[in-house]
């Protein structure tokens, strides 16, 4: 752990990560720029697979497409975890594959109304409660994932003047649960995901999670890329690499890669 201060109970974490704990190396801290890019410095420099990054606040925060990431102390969990995988391992649709693992952690603390939405926001009916940045370097021996996750506990008044979409909150599904205990459920699934996606891949059993949980599949979205042609078509779900599936107005199969992509439901195609 860190010399700094912060608000983790850190014997409290370690008691609800069980028999997981010896596969994590957590370092609390009161502040830091970014969890991701601290991370990504100490992978670099050797840290082992399963080291921790929690903070209680990040002063640049990043999420994806370049978006602006906001945490506090007392209305978010932020943290990033290192995960090493053999190298010239076939990485796509991790970022789905741990989407997968906090939906099924956040289900353990008994929250109702999970969903994902591709490719790395996680709903509470309908609206986002948080997020997954992945960031990736490559070695001869290895290829290391730097996996950045915020969640929303408590809604922060400011938030909603700042983000371009509805949010929501862990506590207003009615679950009272800690950082500490939410932060251990996500540690304790991310082990069994993790060895799961290292062994086969996303498909066939965490494609299969996937979509059992597809916040979207069945309606009319709207794929907006940074450059180009906007996409519109019906949810049909994810390709076994992770790609989107859409089926276009005439028919037609879609495919959409994680990238630049923004995906929002189409409200216009709706009746």
């Amino acid at each position: 752990m860190s010399d700094a201060v912060s608000c983790l109970d850190f014997p409290s974490l370690l008691n609800g990560l069980g028999d997981v704990a010896a596969r994590y190396d957590i370092d609390d801290l009161a502040s830091c720029a970014s969890t991701n890019s601290l991370l990504l410095e100490r992978a670099a420099q050797g840290a082992p697979s399963g080291s921790v990054v929690v903070t209680d606040e990040q002063t640049a925060g990043r999420g994806r497409l370049g978006r602006t990431w906001h945490s506090s102390p007392e209305c978010s969990l932020t943290f990033s975890l290192l995960w090493k995988f053999p190298a010239q391992s076939n990485l796509s649709g991790l970022s789905l594959a741990v989407g997968v693992a906090i939906a099924q952690a956040l289900e353990d603390l008994g929250v109702p109304g999970i969903g994902l939405k591709w490719p790395n926001d996680v709903w509470l009916h309908g609206r986002k409660i948080g997020g997954v940045l992945i960031e990736l370097q490559f070695a001869s021996t290895h290829a290391a994932a730097v996996i950045g996750i915020g969640l929303n506990l408590q809604r922060h008044p400011a938030w909603d003047a700042l983000i371009d979409q509805a949010l929501a909150a862990i506590a207003e599904s009615g679950v009272a649960v800690s950082r500490e205990a939410v932060l251990a459920a996500i540690l304790r699934r991310m082990v069994s995901v993790l060895d799961c996606f290292a062994a086969e891949g996303f498909a066939p059993r965490l494609r299969a999670e996937w979509e059992a949980r597809n916040a979207l599949r069945g309606q009319a979205v709207r794929a907006v890329p940074r450059e180009g042609e906007m996409l519109t078509g019906l949810c049909l779900g994810v390709a076994p690499d992770g790609a989107l599936e859409l089926e276009s107005a005439d028919g037609q199969r879609i495919l959409v890669t994680v990238g630049d992509v923004s995906l929002r439901p189409d409200l216009a195609a709706r009746p």
